[in-house]
């Protein structure tokens, strides 16, 4: 329980870029538990500019050391989830 309240916490700090509001709070997250921690993001649109949606999706990785970050929805989805796995989730690029 305390390991999802620090989860929670953690990204409530992932504020999604156009409208300034936490993407928790907008339901934009999702965490799924498996045999790895995925946290599922969905832009709030699909006419979020590629480059919003790249910040957030980095943000979430930086902050959540080793979960898998997956963007969802997304014209542009596969390729932003290619290029966050290949650079590991370490929040660089």
């Amino acid at each position: 329980m305390g390991e999802d309240l620090d989860l929670i916490e953690a990204l409530s700090h992932v504020i999604e870029p156009e409208s300034g509001v936490p993407a928790v709070k907008l339901g934009l997250l999702r965490i799924e538990r498996s045999e790895k921690l995925r946290i599922i993001y969905t832009p709030p649109s699909p006419f979020v500019p590629p480059i919003l949606v790249i910040k957030v999706a980095m943000d979430i990785a930086r902050r959540i050391q080793g979960a898998e970050v997956i963007v969802e929805r997304y014209f542009l989805g596969k390729e932003i989830n290619e290029r966050i796995k290949r650079l590991g989730n370490n929040g660089s690029i």
